[in-house]
């Protein structure tokens, strides 16, 4: 394939992920009017033909691996692998299971999307009040500092002066190797949310920011389980299932409950997700539902119910956590101003201060 149909057709895949809502619904509709699958591509093949090249040659991709009927060899690729699993396990029920499995994932995918940003917005907004408050910082303590060092000696500082004076010394000479240090503390931590494992990261968990992944990993879990269970695949077989594309921190919590649900000591399913990967509201919610009359269609049911709910805990996690840094930033700040106008004034003092004064 020609680079520039490569690249035209890997634009293209990303569209369509992004509106993959939208495409399962449109899908099921289509499949619920009792039209085939091959036919339903075929049709947007032809239509992308006169408008985007590259979603003509998706669609043309997804027809060549659609041939036996497998909507979910179609999407590889194109769509997250724990949606995958699930279309694979709905369309053995024939055309009518996999629309009403379509209209229902379309459902999910809306509400996943919309905790996908507010995810991103509890991350973005931090790194960007940290690299204002860093370049602030660095604009401080090589440009406004050394101004009043070469007008007043730093010896001669009040106290908030004094240590403005420090702060700007550290930046100035060890700044560069801070930055680095900061990178790979941030690097290191990026790296540990899905590897890290043991006791310390199940405590750590309770608490921001690693309490944000786990409260997204555990609702992102109950929904794929939920939703397979949904299409009738047993509750082992769907641990199993995303423990085949999980991380190796969400396997870790995989392992320890299919461990759990084979022991004799759980006698309600619900015991066995007591791992540390869901928060303690998602956990009792889990627990209640193992204890009702029919325990899989209660799972079921707080599986795309999780999503809003969690949606509004990572908002009021990432509102404390915004809050506190924000806090952190401006007594630093207000420190910074209080030392620099402490320092400018104690040096206007002393040239207006008369030479006779001064000798006495």
């Amino acid at each position: 394939m020609p680079i520039l149909d490569w690249i035209l057709l890997q634009l293209a895949a990303r569209r369509l992920k992004q509106r993959r809502a939208d495409f399962y619904y449109d899908m099921a509709s289509a499949l619920e009017d009792k039209v085939p699958l091959f036919t339903i591509l075929r049709k947007y093949e032809a239509r992308s033909r006169t408008r985007s090249r590259g979603d003509a040659l998706l669609f043309r991709s997804m027809l060549r691996e659609a041939m036996g009927g497998s909507l979910s060899q179609a999407l590889i690729g194109v769509v997250p692998n724990s949606e995958l699993i699930l279309i694979d396990a709905i369309q053995g029920g024939g055309d009518a299971g996999l629309a009403r499995g379509l209209y229902f994932l379309s459902d999910t995918v809306e509400k996943v999307d919309r905790m996908f940003a507010t995810v991103r917005k509890a991350v973005v907004y931090p790194v960007i009040l940290m690299v204002m408050f860093a370049a602030l910082l660095t604009g401080f303590s090589l440009f406004a500092v050394p101004i009043l060092a070469d007008l007043l000696p730093p010896d001669r500082w009040p106290a908030l002066g004094q240590a403005l004076y420090a702060v700007s010394y550290v930046v100035s000479h060890y700044g560069l190797f801070i930055a680095v240090g900061v990178v790979g503390l941030l690097v290191a931590f990026g790296l540990s949310l899905s590897r890290w494992q043991g006791a310390l990261r199940r405590r750590l968990d309770r608490m921001a920011p690693y309490s944000l992944y786990r409260d997204f990993s555990g609702a992102m879990l109950i929904v794929s389980i939920s939703s397979l269970m949904r299409a009738g695949v047993s509750l082992r077989s769907s641990l199993e299932r995303a423990a085949r594309f999980s991380s190796p921190w969400m396997r870790w919590h995989l392992r320890q409950i299919l461990a759990r649900l084979s022991s004799e000591q759980s006698t309600q399913f619900g015991q066995a997700f007591s791992t540390g990967v869901l928060n303690q509201g998602l956990e009792d919610r889990v627990q209640d539902a193992s204890e009702r009359r029919d325990p899989i269609a209660a799972f079921v049911k707080i599986g795309v119910g999780s999503i809003d709910r969690i949606e509004r805990s990572i908002q009021t996690s990432a509102s404390r956590l915004n809050s506190v840094l924000m806090a952190v930033a401006g007594l630093t700040l207000a420190g910074m101003m209080a030392g620099f106008f402490a320092t400018a004034f104690e040096m206007q003092s002393g040239i207006q201060t008369p030479p006779a004064a001064q000798v006495r």
